[in-house]
């Protein structure tokens, strides 16, 4: 039965969407607040359609925001970019778009595409393409079984617009690149178009309503208590049981310029003071190393919580001397398959590394002994 999301959903949803960000997917508390007071204001539900309620029939169409999230709240968006973006799609398709989903299900673009729905007033999908967030376009799902991207609309809140029709994922990220150095660095697209019946093939289903479950447990404002709640939240989910993977205070941020990587050095506290911990990130969080042996690694969930407070904090909050938990969660199957770890795994990150599951990595944890 579809749910309706309204401007109360939006803290809880937006503590999820970070969480689920793997450390990035860009500031969600800075348009959380755009996007609450609008439907808020004109007393406006968004309506939420489980995948398996969608009629095979419907077309359905991505909406996102594409470049840089810091230079996004500059000048923060108001869904209008979005409905430009979805007129100019259905132009270059010659037919409506029935439905809109999430490409990226995190952080902002867990948000932005719930503000054009209350926009347009079309219903979302309950579900998304990434299941977390990924730094470049053809990390989805929908690329990894054989959906095309395009056409694909692209716009920006001062009136620039083009739609590529690229059939290649690879080619249509780095044309959209290009693209946004000329856009000022954001820009706000439509694109990944295609039926009912064809995006329940590809969907991570269940995202936005696990997201917002994954914010209520996060209320509790004290870690402790926030950690025994996301591990009751995530350990029958479509993810897997949240693990704790290392709590520290952080000693520097620094860069891996070879690899285009950066990384957070945590000297550990409580039962770790004796230990070392560092994150390797591009965008997200890519990788984690407790002693220099690797405890978690993409396409797995790897995020922090605020410590003692237990909030989650993207990487790109992170400064020397703030005390965080580093927390592991499963991602989905769809993103386990081998087809899918050519896209979305360490060999995709310039990492020369065959993926171990957190459950591998932690069997004493997950499996007892």
């Amino acid at each position: 039965m579809p749910k309706l999301l309204e401007h109360h959903d939006i803290g809880s949803l937006t503590l999820g969407s970070i969480l689920l960000g793997s450390g990035g997917g860009g500031n969600a508390f800075i348009l959380s607040p755009v996007v609450e007071n609008y439907l808020l204001k004109q007393g406006v539900k968004v309506k939420l359609i489980p995948y398996h309620e969608l009629p095979d029939d419907t077309f359905v169409a991505a909406i996102g925001m594409l470049g840089s999230p810091e230079l996004m709240e500059e000048n923060l968006p108001d869904g209008t970019e979005g409905v430009r973006a979805i007129t100019l799609l259905e132009q270059a398709l010659h037919r409506k778009i029935d439905v809109l989903y999430s490409l990226e299900g995190a952080g902002v673009n867990m948000l932005y595409p719930l503000l054009v729905a209350a926009k347009t007033g079309l219903p979302l999908i309950d579900g998304d393409g990434m299941g977390r967030a990924f730094p470049e376009l053809q990390m989805t799902t929908f690329h990894i079984y054989g959906q095309p991207g395009t056409p694909f609309a692209l716009t920006n809140s001062e009136g620039k617009q083009d739609v590529f029709y690229n059939q290649d994922n690879f080619l249509l990220d780095l044309a959209t690149r290009r693209a946004l150095v000329q856009y000022g660095g954001v820009g706000y697209f439509a694109g990944f178009a295609m039926s009912g019946r064809k995006v329940k093939d590809g969907l991570v289903p269940g995202t936005l309503s696990f997201a917002l479950e994954l914010g209520k447990s996060l209320q509790a404002n004290h870690y402790e208590e926030a950690l025994l709640s996301l591990i009751q939240c995530t350990k029958n989910s479509l993810y897997g049981r949240a693990v704790e993977l290392f709590i520290g205070t952080v000693e520097e941020v620094g860069e891996i310029a070879a690899l285009k990587l950066k990384s957070i050095s945590l000297k550990g506290l409580k039962q770790y003071r004796e230990d070392s911990c560092n994150i390797l990130m591009q965008n997200e969080n890519v990788f984690a190393y407790r002693n220099n042996k690797v405890v978690a690694m993409v396409p797995d969930i790897i995020s922090f919580l605020s410590y003692p407070a237990g909030q989650p904090v993207n990487n790109n909050e992170i400064y020397s001397g703030m005390q965080i938990a580093v927390i592991g969660i499963p991602c989905p199957a769809l993103l386990r398959t081998r087809r899918a770890l050519a896209v979305v795994g360490p060999s995709s990150f310039g990492y020369k590394m065959e993926y171990e599951p957190l459950e591998q990595l932690h069997q004493s944890y997950y499996f007892g002994g």
